[in-house]
C-alpha cells in the first residue's frame, strides 16, 4: 500500500472513485441530452427575439449568439462522451488505485476534473437561456460528480493539513482556471464566427481569435498539469506555469478591448493566481514533497 492513504482510507476512497465512474459513465450522458433541447430552444427564442426588433443592434445581438445552438449542440455532446471515457479509464485503474500505485493518483486526478470542468461550462448556457424557471441546474450534478471524489482523493492523502490545504487550492485552481478558459474561450469564438461584419475583422475582433485559441488550447494543458502535478511530476508545474501566463495575456488582452463584463478579467485573475501559488516556495515543496 502507499504510504500516502492508509488501507481503510483507501477503500473508501477507491469506492468513491468508483460510484463516480459509473455516474461519469451512465448518468452524465443522461444529464447532457436532457439539457439540450431546453437551451436550444432557449437560444432560438433569445434570436428571434432580437431579430424581431427590427434594428440594427437587435440584427447584430442575433447575429453573435446565431451560432451558439450548434455550437452547443456539439461541445456538450463532447464534454459528456469525454466524461463517459474518463469514467472507463477510473474503473481501469481501479484496481491499481486501491493497492496504491502511486501513478494512478493524477490519473484519478485528471479523470475525474472533466465531469467537473465540462459542468461549470453547461451552468452558463442553462442559467442564460432557461434560468430559474427551468428548476435545479442539471449541470450543478455533473459538477458534484466530478468534485466530490475530486477533493476526496486530494484529502484523504496521509500529510498535515497545510499539504492538504496546499494541495486543494492548487488543484482548485487548476480546474476553476479550465473550466474559465473553456467557457470564455466559447465566448470568444461565437462572437468570432458570427460578427456581422465577418469574414472581414471589425475593430475589437481580432483580439478573439488569441482569445478563444489561447483559453481552448490551455484548458486542455490544465487537465494535462493537473494529471502531472497529481503524480508529483515537476513537468507539471512547467505546464501549469506556462498555462497560467498564457491565460493570463489573453484574457488580459480580451479584457482590454472588450470589457463589457469582467469574465476575461477573471479568468486572467485566474491565470496570474496559478502562477503566483507554484512560485511560492511553501507550497511548491509540500506539492512535490510532501512527506520531507
Amino acid at each position: 500500500m502507499s504510504s500516502e492513504m492508509s488501507r481503510q482510507v483507501r477503500q473508501i476512497v477507491t469506492a468513491v472513485v468508483v460510484i463516480a465512474a459509473l455516474l461519469m459513465i451512465v448518468a452524465v450522458p443522461l444529464i447532457v441530452d436532457g439539457t439540450l433541447n431546453p437551451i436550444i430552444q432557449g437560444q432560438l427564442d433569445r434570436i428571434a427575439k432580437f431579430k424581431a426588433q427590427g434594428t440594427p443592434e437587435g440584427n447584430a445581438q442575433a447575429a453573435v449568439i446565431q451560432v451558439v445552438p450548434w455550437s452547443i449542440g456539439f461541445l456538450f455532446p463532447l464534454w459528456a462522451v469525454l466524461s463517459l471515457i474518463a469514467g472507463f479509464a477510473l474503473l481501469v485503474i481501479a484496481p491499481e488505485f486501491y493497492r496504491g500505485a502511486k501513478w494512478t493518483r493524477g490519473v484519478a486526478l485528471a479523470m475525474l476534473s472533466i465531469p467537473s470542468i465540462g459542468g461549470a461550462f453547461m451552468l452558463i448556457p442553462w442559467l442564460n437561456f432557461v434560468g430559474t424557471g427551468g428548476g435545479f441546474p442539471p449541470a450543478l450534478w455533473i459538477m458534484a460528480i466530478g468534485l466530490v471524489p475530486y477533493f476526496t482523493v486530494i484529502f484523504a492523502e496521509k500529510s498535515d493539513w497545510l499539504t492538504k490545504a496546499a494541495s486543494a487550492l492548487v488543484f482548485l485552481m487548476l480546474g476553476v482556471t479550465a473550466a474559465e478558459n473553456f467557457a470564455n474561450g466559447h465566448a470568444s469564438f461565437r462572437i468570432y464566427i458570427g460578427h456581422p461584419k465577418r469574414p472581414l475583422f471589425a475593430e475589437g475582433i481580432p483580439v478573439l481569435w488569441l482569445s478563444f485559441i489561447t483559453l481552448w488550447i490551455t484548458c486542455f494543458m490544465l487537465i494535462v498539469a493537473i494529471f502531472q502535478i497529481g503524480n508529483r511530476k515537476m513537468t507539471g508545474w512547467y505546464l501549469a506555469m506556462v498555462a497560467g501566463l498564457a491565460t493570463a495575456v489573453a484574457s488580459g488582452a480580451t479584457h482590454y478591448y472588450r470589457s463589457a463584463t469582467n469574465d476575461y478579467l477573471y479568468g486572467a485573475l485566474f491565470g496570474l493566481s496559478i502562477v503566483v501559488l507554484l512560485v511560492i516556495p511553501a507550497v511548491k515543496k509540500r506539492l512535490f514533497e510532501p512527506n520531507q
